[in-house]
C-alpha cells in the first residue's frame, strides 16, 4: 500500500475527522493524486520510415547504347610465310615484334639433300648437253640419222628441266621477306621438322590494322546501310578500340561484316579498321575490346538507355509492363542533385516510369521511355518501391 492510501485512511478515521482540517487534508490528497496522473509520460509517436536506396544516373554519352565485344587484332596487309617444301629448320632468324626489310632472311632449311640433288642434276645436264652438241654436229654432216639426233635432243631438254628444278628446290630452302614489315608471330621453333606450306612466320605491313569480332544475328539485321557506309568513310565516329588492359581508346572505322554466319553459331564476323597506334606495339593475334555505338550504326532514335537489370521491374498488378523508379529530390535538395552530389541528409520520393525493354544482355537492359540524361533510377530495392515512397540515396561510407 502506498503513502497516499495510508494517509487517506487515517484522515477518514473518527479520531482524526474533526472539522475543516479533515476536509483540507482530503482535498490535498485528491489534488496530489490528480497531479501525479497528469505527469505520466505519453506514448512515443511512430516515426515515418525513410528507406535508403542505391541510385544510378543516366548518362547521355554515346546515347547510352554502347555495346562492347571481345576482338582480335589482324593486320590489314599480312602474309603467312611458309616454305614450298618440307624439311628440318636449320636457322630461324626472326622473332615476334622484329622489323625486317624486303629480302631479309627469315628462315633456312637443311639444304644437304637439295644440294645433292642439284649436283646430280648438274652432272646429268652437262653430259646431256655435250651429247646434244656432238649429235647436232654429226647430223649436219650426215654421220647419224635424224632419229638418233632427236633422241639426244629430248634427253638434253629433260636434263635441262631437271637441273632447273633442282636449282629451284635449293632456293626453296631459303625463306625471305617479300616486303618490309613487322614479324607478328612465329609459331615454330628452330630445328623443328616442318611440312610444305606450314606457317613459319606471320609478316604484317605497318600502317593499318584490322580488329575482328563476332556480332549476334539480331544486331546485324539492325545495321543501317547508309550508316555503315558513313562509318566506312569515317564521316561519323561509330566504334572505338581498347588494346589489352589500357584505358586509352582509339577511334576505328566500320569496314565490313560477313555475309554468312560463323560455323556453329548465329553470329557474324565484323571487321573494323584503324591506323596502327604509334605509342604502343600492336601485333596480329593480340586481344582487343571493341566499343560500338549501336544507336548510330542502326540509326535508332534517341532516348535509349542502358541500365542495370535490377533497375527494371514488373509489378504484380501489371506483369506485362516494365517500369523503373525515378528518384525525385526535395526542392531544397535539387541543387545538390543537379551537381551530382549527395549530402548526408538528402531525401526525396520516387515516381514510377513506364519503359519498353529493347534488348537484354549480360551487361544490363536497353530501355526507352520518358527519361532524360541526369535522371537517377533506383537499382537496389526497386521491386519494393511504391509511388511516393520516402527514400534517401545510399552513400558508400568511407573505408567500406
Amino acid at each position: 500500500m502506498n503513502v497516499s492510501s495510508r494517509a487517506l485512511r487515517r484522515a477518514s478515521s473518527p479520531a482524526t475527522w474533526r472539522g475543516g482540517a479533515a476536509l483540507k487534508m482530503l482535498f490535498s490528497l485528491f489534488l496530489a493524486g490528480g497531479l501525479a496522473a497528469c505527469s505520466e509520460p505519453e506514448a512515443p509517436l511512430s516515426r515515418q520510415q525513410v528507406y535508403p536506396v542505391k541510385l544510378i544516373a543516366l548518362s547521355d554519352e554515346g546515347g547510352g547504347v554502347i555495346q562492347r565485344y571481345p576482338g582480335v587484332v589482324e593486320a590489314s596487309e599480312r602474309s603467312n610465310l611458309s616454305f614450298r617444301i618440307g624439311g628440318e629448320l636449320r636457322t630461324l632468324s626472326v622473332q615476334a615484334g622484329q622489323d625486317v626489310e624486303k629480302g631479309e632472311l627469315i628462315a633456312l632449311l637443311d639444304d644437304r639433300d637439295a644440294n645433292s640433288e642439284l649436283n646430280n642434276a648438274r652432272s646429268s645436264f652437262n653430259l646431256a648437253q655435250a651429247t646434244y652438241k656432238r649429235m647436232k654436229y654429226s647430223v649436219d654432216k650426215g654421220a647419224i640419222s635424224r632419229a638418233r639426233f632427236d633422241e639426244a635432243k629430248a634427253e638434253f631438254q629433260s636434263a635441262q628441266a631437271q637441273f632447273s628444278r633442282a636449282q629451284d628446290q635449293l632456293s626453296y630452302t631459303k625463306l625471305k621477306a617479300p616486303y618490309a614489315g613487322v614479324i607478328a608471330r612465329v609459331p615454330v621453333d628452330n630445328y623443328q621438322v616442318v611440312a610444305a606450306q606450314e606457317t613459319i612466320a606471320v609478316l604484317q605491313q605497318p600502317g593499318q590494322i584490322d580488329v575482328t569480332f563476332n556480332m549476334p544475328e539480331r544486331q546485324v539485321r539492325g545495321i543501317n546501310r547508309e550508316r555503315a557506309a558513313a562509318g566506312r568513310r569515317g564521316d561519323e565516329a561509330l566504334a572505338w578500340v581498347h588494346f589489352g588492359s589500357g584505358k586509352q581508346r582509339y577511334p576505328a572505322r566500320y569496314k565490313e561484316h560477313d555475309a554468312s554466319a560463323s560455323e556453329g553459331s548465329l553470329s557474324y564476323q565484323v571487321t573494323l579498321t584503324l591506323p596502327e597506334p604509334q605509342n604502343i606495339t600492336v601485333l596480329s593475334g593480340m586481344s582487343a575490346t571493341v566499343e560500338l555505338d549501336m544507336q548510330q550504326l542502326t540509326g535508332a532514335v534517341k532516348g535509349q538507355w542502358r541500365v542495370p537489370m535490377e533497375a527494371v521491374v514488373m509489378r504484380d498488378s501489371a506483369p506485362d509492363q516494365a517500369v523503373v523508379w525515378r528518384y525525385v529530390p526535395k526542392v531544397n535538395d535539387s541543387a545538390s542533385a543537379t551537381d551530382g552530389g549527395q549530402s548526408d541528409d538528402e531525401q526525396g520520393t520516387v515516381e514510377i516510369i513506364k519503359v519498353k525493354v529493347l534488348q537484354a544482355t549480360g551487361k544490363g537492359m536497353v530501355i526507352s521511355g520518358e527519361l532524360s540524361a541526369g535522371d537517377r533510377l533506383v537499382t537496389a530495392g526497386a521491386s519494393r518501391m511504391t509511388a511516393g515512397e520516402r527514400v534517401r540515396p545510399w552513400v558508400k561510407e568511407a573505408g567500406l
